[in-house]
């Protein structure tokens, strides 16, 4: 047997049988019945084949009749039948099927896709209406998944619209967000409308790394978390969230309800929820070099560097008695970038050169603590800032309208960076992390009414909001044209304003008293809103006669490096003007 193992293992593969009997019909002798040799009972296997059948040795019997067919191996059958079909098995095709998917699968990924993708993003990035689609009229909201319109459909229909106390005027809701939706975040692409800071804001001195780590929602609010946790060489970590670039507006009515942290006494704590120019990027300050907080169309000594002609005048501009001027300069500021005279050719973002553009300022909200008739209580500062200045940074009080008991002119009017058009209005004791309650019974609303003064000619205002009462209003008379400064008019805003809200720490708006502060702080917004007149909806950011899409677009760096502090850092030119250099 060990040479029939051997044939086997050797011609037919390792798993040929080692005992086979063969049929009736290829008999080979007993063993020792016949003497005759295999050769002559059959035609064997010859040269090497014969003698790998005779290396294991053994009888003859042992050898295999290959003229029939094997008795266990159908594929031995010399008589050469061949039972397979040409036709392809199911097996088959379904692999063939699976191979042609994945090819096509891959093809699709890395050439049909990007080709889509250039042919159709315009078409679907200026969708051009507004509330359809979520579209903001940037084109910027079309690549996120699970777009919604810019009115949030958990907006109670009660809030629908809008009646000011004031004015009178009657709004409609343009966008909102109840942040109802759990578990939010807002870091880069991951939101439609919202995007959180990954800065330092220097500009501002902040002791704070704004982190979108920071920002999240959670049980039906945007939180804003301040921790002592260090991050970037800096001692806290907060949040700061920014429509810049997503969505803004021009005109009519916000509101945010909010809850501040810790209590009406804690004093240290930065709580914002303000308004910029799109031009104009917070904590970039490459971007607002020459930008901010100027609202002005004048070509005159409002816009050059310093605020002060070639002559070195005027006198209020460089001996000022202002408190908080510079050693008797009024303004440090670097000069308007974009005046209504930049000279043909020159760099500017439209709609031509003639037309003035900057990025202004308002704040409904800056929350500080100050101390009156021996009682500490937090106050919301509530203002517009602007350039170019008025002397000692006086606009004509006589436009102000004060509402209530709980509002005051703010005694701080600006410095040699910015005129502050403020008041401030006490907070109720209620809307804090820390008064008692639940949180329903702590939010606080602070809104912004207000009208740009398109027209120039004054006929604009601002009227500012806390806990649903009427705080302060200013008009546009309030910044009317100082010949003793070489300046004219200041406008109420004209340009697409975007969101800001944020909760910062800096020595440089008041004085921090540590054993007061506690970590982690939190600060709560259950709701932003907007609201317009109708027929005067304006909720783009790229504004046919405001643009700002194709001038950020080709100035991108300015925008996404914070540490870029001027404009030069950029590479970038500051533009001729007429009044400045010539054309």
């Amino acid at each position: 047997m060990v040479g029939a193992a051997n044939v086997g293992g050797r011609e037919y593969g390792p798993y040929s049988p080692l005992n086979r009997r063969p049929n009736a019909g290829n008999t080979l002798e007993d063993e020792g019945k016949s003497s005759e040799s295999t050769s002559e009972r059959f035609a064997g296997p010859t040269g090497s084949a014969a003698a790998a059948m005779g290396r294991g040795g053994g009888n003859s019997s042992t050898a295999v009749d290959m003229r029939g067919p094997e008795p266990d191996d159908y594929l031995h059958d010399p008589k050469g039948v061949d039972g397979h079909s040409n036709k392809i098995s199911a097996r088959g095709f379904f692999n063939a099927l699976t191979l042609l998917v994945l090819v096509l699968a891959l093809l699709m990924l890395f050439a049909g896709y990007p080709i889509l993708y250039q042919l159709l993003r315009d078409k679907v990035g200026t969708k051009g209406a507004f509330n359809l689609g979520g579209t903001n009229g940037t084109g910027q909201v079309a690549s996120l998944v699970g777009l919604r319109a810019l009115v949030d459909p958990d907006t109670p229909t009660d809030a629908k619209t809008w009646t000011s106390p004031v004015s009178k005027n009657t709004y409609n809701l343009q966008f909102s967000d109840e942040f109802e939706q759990e578990g939010r975040t807002f870091w880069p692409g991951d939101d439609q409308f919202f995007e959180a800071a990954d800065i330092w804001y220097g500009v501002t001195g902040d002791y704070e790394w704004y982190s979108p780590e920071m920002v999240n929602t959670t049980g039906g609010a945007l939180v804003l978390t301040m921790t002592d946790i260090p991050a970037h060489n800096l001692n806290f970590q907060s949040g700061m969230v920014q429509s810049w670039n997503k969505l803004c507006f021009q005109g009519g009515y916000i509101e945010f309800s909010i809850i501040q942290p810790g209590t009406e006494e804690t004093q240290g704590y930065w709580p914002g929820a303000w308004t910029m120019g799109n031009l104009g990027r917070p904590g970039h300050p490459g971007s607002t070099d020459g930008m901010w907080p100027y609202s002005y169309s004048g070509c005159d000594t409002g816009i050059l560097p310093n605020q002060t002609n070639k002559a070195g005048g005027p006198t209020y501009a460089v001996d000022s008695t202002a408190q908080y001027a510079a050693n008797g300069q009024l303004s440090k500021l670097p000069g308007m970038r974009y005046p209504s005279c930049t000279c043909a050719g020159e760099d500017h973002p439209g709609p031509n050169n003639n037309v003035a553009r900057s990025a202004p300022e308002m704040d409904v909200l800056e929350a500080q603590i100050q101390t009156k008739n021996g009682a500490k209580h937090s106050y919301a500062s509530q203002s517009l800032q602007t350039a170019p200045f008025d002397n000692d940074y006086f606009p004509v009080n006589s436009t102000y309208q004060i509402h209530g008991t709980q509002t005051e002119i703010n005694t701080y009017t600006g410095g040699p960076y910015q005129e502050a058009v403020s008041a401030v209005s006490q907070v109720p004791s209620r809307g804090f992390m820390g008064a008692p309650g639940t949180d329903a019974e702590k939010y606080v609303t602070y809104g912004l009414e207000y009208k740009p003064d398109f027209k120039m000619n004054g006929d604009s205002f601002i009227t500012w909001y806390v806990d649903g009462k009427a705080t302060w209003t200013v008009t546009g008379d309030a910044l009317p044209a100082r010949p003793e400064m070489e300046i004219g008019r200041r406008l109420i805003p004209l340009e697409p304003m975007a969101i800001v809200m944020n909760l910062g720490i800096s020595k440089q708006f008041q004085t921090i008293v540590w054993d007061e502060i506690e970590f982690p702080a939190q600060m709560k917004f259950d709701y932003v809103r907007v609201y317009q007149q109708k027929g005067s909806e304006r909720m783009s950011c790229d504004p046919s006669d405001f643009p700002t899409k194709d001038y950020i677009n080709r100035h991108m760096n300015a925008y996404t490096n914070p540490n870029f502090t001027v404009w030069g850092d950029t590479g970038n030119s500051w533009p001729k003007n007429s009044l400045l250099t010539g054309c």
